[in-house]
């Protein structure tokens, strides 16, 4: 079974010219976000150890997605924060993962007292912290925890369903066995990438180097506009 590195590798290999992922004015080919992939790595072990959680609270965009796929091609483990949460819910969850760092596009409020370190998207940290980092390529195998993600909590409090590289892969192949996604395809992401409605197809779509074009929110003039103008 593969890791969540081999889609991205074999894309960066066949499609390296060809467009990845377009979020508002950003488009980035393939070779590109590899690259940046990388440097989440190179960013990640500056700051953390392997096996580490790290929590991400932000609106769908190109750097969430290479965050989906960095941080556990860095031998961490996501923690996908729901946007929807209030505090109480966005603290317990931050907690009971473990996380020690959070990224984040808004003001972390209490959040930054439960972790060791907060990144933050909207100010500029982030991009700045990740252009100074090196690219590293950690060794990551399919059973390697990817991620925690936390369900809807609507009979209790919400779990932290664990989730390996494996499983994330095994999730791929059944999309493109059910819904096959080809080459020449753009793959609009408007669902909230903080669940598996958001992101059940990203790997997918890297795999076979379609373009996936990122929506930060659903809004039905916009994705209109989007379906026209990106294809």
């Amino acid at each position: 079974m593969y890791s969540m590195r081999d889609p991205l590798r074999r894309a960066e290999q066949l499609f390296g010219d060809r467009e990845a992922v377009v979020c508002g004015e950003t488009r980035r080919t393939y070779r590109e976000l590899a690259s940046r992939v990388r440097q989440v790595a190179g960013l990640l072990e500056t700051i953390t150890e392997p096996g580490d959680r790290v929590a991400l609270w932000a609106a769908n965009s190109d750097r969430y997605l290479e965050l989906f796929v960095g941080i556990p091609c860095a031998d961490r483990a996501i923690v996908p924060h729901n946007t929807r949460w209030a505090e109480p819910e966005l603290i317990y969850a931050t907690e009971d993962a473990g996380a020690k760092v959070l990224i984040c596009d808004r003001d972390p409020g209490a959040l930054a007292d439960v972790v060791d370190r907060v990144l933050r998207l909207d100010t500029g940290e982030y991009d700045d912290l990740l252009d100074a980092a090196p690219e590293r390529s950690p060794a990551v195998g399919p059973d390697t925890l990817a991620g925690l993600f936390y369900t809807g909590g609507t009979t209790g409090a919400s779990k932290g369903v664990m989730l390996t590289h494996a499983n994330l892969m095994a999730n791929a192949v059944h999309t493109q066995l059910a819904q096959p996604i080809l080459d020449d395809d753009r793959y609009l992401t408007m669902a909230p990438m903080f669940h598996a409605a958001g992101v059940y197809a990203a790997l997918s779509v890297i795999w076979v180097g379609a373009a996936n074009v990122v929506q930060p929110a659903f809004e039905p003039n916009q994705t209109l506009d989007l379906v026209e103008v990106e294809g």
